[in-house]
C-alpha cells in the first residue's frame, strides 16, 4: 500500500475513533445527566416511610403511605401522605389525617445525600376539629410538617456510585423534576 493511502486510512481511523469517543462523551466537555423514572423516585421516597419523630419532646409524629406526583413546571414534587400525631404526656389522644406537601430536591455533597428543600404544606386536614379552630390547627400542623421535613434525607448515594461518576470526570449537580421523573445533572470536575 502506498504512503498516501496509508496516511488517508490513518486519518479515517482517527476521525472514526474521535467520533466514537465524542459520542461516548469522552471528548465533549460540559454537563451530562442521569434520569430517574417517576416509579423509581416514588420507590426511593417510599423506602423512607413510615417516618417516626418526636417533636419538642412532646409530640410523637408518624407519617406514612406517601403518594408521589411530579410538578415539572415548578421543579417540585408533590407528596400526599397520612399522619398520626399523639402527645401522651399531655393526655392528648392521637389525631390522624391527611397531609399534602410539595418540595424541591437538592444534592448535599458533604454527606452524599439527596434532601428535601423548600418544603411547603399545601393541605393539612385535621378531622373532627371545630370550624372555628380549623384554620389554626391547619397552620400549626403545616408549620410542624415543614420544620420536620425540611432537609429530610430521602436517599444516600453509595460510595461506588460516586467513584464511578468521579472516574468519568464528573460530580453530582442540580436535580430537576422533568416529565416522567427526575434528572440529576452531572457537572465536569474542575481541574486545578
Amino acid at each position: 500500500m502506498n504512503t498516501s493511502k496509508l496516511s488517508s486510512l490513518r486519518w479515517l481511523v482517527l476521525l472514526f475513533l474521535a467520533w466514537g469517543l465524542s459520542a461516548c462523551g469522552v471528548l465533549q466537555p460540559g454537563p451530562r445527566s442521569i434520569d430517574l423514572s417517576e416509579a423509581k423516585l416514588a420507590a426511593m421516597i417510599g423506602d423512607r416511610f413510615p417516618f417516626n419523630s418526636r417533636y419538642l419532646e412532646l409530640f410523637d409524629v408518624v407519617l406514612d403511605r406517601p403518594q408521589v406526583r411530579l410538578i415539572p413546571a415548578e421543579n417540585r414534587i408533590g407528596t400526599a401522605m397520612g399522619y398520626n400525631i399523639g402527645a401522651s404526656l399531655l393526655g392528648m389522644r392521637p389525631v390522624q389525617g391527611q397531609l399534602d406537601l410539595s418540595y424541591s430536591l437538592r444534592f448535599e455533597p458533604t454527606d452524599q445525600t439527596v434532601r428535601l428543600t423548600q418544603v411547603r404544606v399545601e393541605r393539612f386536614d385535621v378531622p373532627g376539629v371545630p370550624p372555628a379552630l380549623s384554620s389554626r390547627a391547619n397552620r400549626l400542623g403545616g408549620l410542624l410538617a415543614e420544620e420536620l421535613l425540611n432537609d429530610f434525607v430521602i436517599h444516600r448515594l453509595k460510595p461506588e456510585d460516586l467513584q464511578a461518576v468521579q472516574g468519568w470526570g464528573y460530580q453530582p449537580g442540580a436535580l430537576q423534576v422533568v416529565p416522567g421523573g427526575l434528572r440529576l445533572q452531572l457537572d465536569p470536575v474542575q481541574r486545578r
